[in-house]
């Protein structure tokens, strides 16, 4: 395994050896345990490493770059999905598409004490072009940009009911029983910056966007997966390594 292959070293390739430490919650979340034994392993204070706790981490580590950038970014407070304790929220998905690496954040997130993102909120951004200025987030915002597009989110506020987790403990479907919960997409801002130059979504990057949207999408339906399930332009992405993986 890897981490027993510096001890078969010896003399001046032993010398040639070292490591990076970086902080398990932006680098490392196993999934590896049945529900039932992360279960026990939380009871004990060790971290559960299921399904549960890997999708909250991702988050949890996106959340932090953002955070450590000098994005406000609210916490929500902690729950419990199938017996699993986590931090739920905010949702936050940034595409490879859109960003790879934390070296890369700054370019798409030039201004960000501008960048306000409740702990409630859901963010999916995906696309090269996306420039991300100033943002107040309240709610559930999808951001898409086609190959060849641009476009920059600038005084755009965004308040609606968002995505809800609704605790599930009794659904026959794989996904729903791993995490203990379905996603019902209430309401949804999509905003799509089309390469021929034309915006969709009631959205002008020059004025400030409406704070309060009607619904957009319909709401996810029971049994059905939520975020792992791309859609058809997600499909055609080149996700790359890095970026898609952040936990690994």
């Amino acid at each position: 395994m890897m981490q027993d292959f510096p001890t078969v070293l010896d003399g001046a390739d032993a010398s040639r050896v070292g490591f990076t430490s970086v902080s398990a919650d932006v680098c490392f979340s196993p999934v590896k345990n049945a529900t039932k034994d992360g279960i026990a392993l939380q009871a004990k204070g060790t971290h559960p490493g299921v399904v549960a706790s890997g999708e909250a981490d991702q988050y949890g580590a996106v959340c932090k770059i953002l955070r450590a950038m000098g994005c406000s970014i609210e916490d929500a407070a902690p729950a419990i999905y199938g017996g699993i304790s986590t931090i739920p929220g905010p949702q936050i998905v940034l595409k490879s598409s859109f960003v790879c690496c934390p070296s890369e954040y700054a370019a798409k997130f030039p201004d960000p004490s501008e960048v306000k993102i409740s702990s409630k909120s859901s963010l999916v951004v995906m696309g090269s072009g996306v420039t991300i200025e100033s943002l107040e987030l309240d709610g559930a915002l999808v951001i898409k940009c086609e190959e060849g597009a641009t476009g920059v989110i600038r005084n755009l506020v965004v308040k609606n009911r968002g995505w809800v987790k609704v605790p599930d403990d009794s659904s026959t479907d794989e996904l729903i029983k791993m995490r203990g919960y379905y996603l019902k997409k209430t309401d949804t801002r999509t905003i799509t910056f089309r390469k021929d130059g034309t915006i969709e979504g009631d959205y002008d990057p020059a004025g400030t966007a409406p704070a309060t949207e009607a619904p957009e999408e319909k709401n996810m339906e029971k049994g059905l997966p939520s975020l792992t399930q791309p859609t058809k332009e997600e499909s055609n992405e080149d996700t790359g390594l890095c970026g898609s993986c952040i936990i690994l």
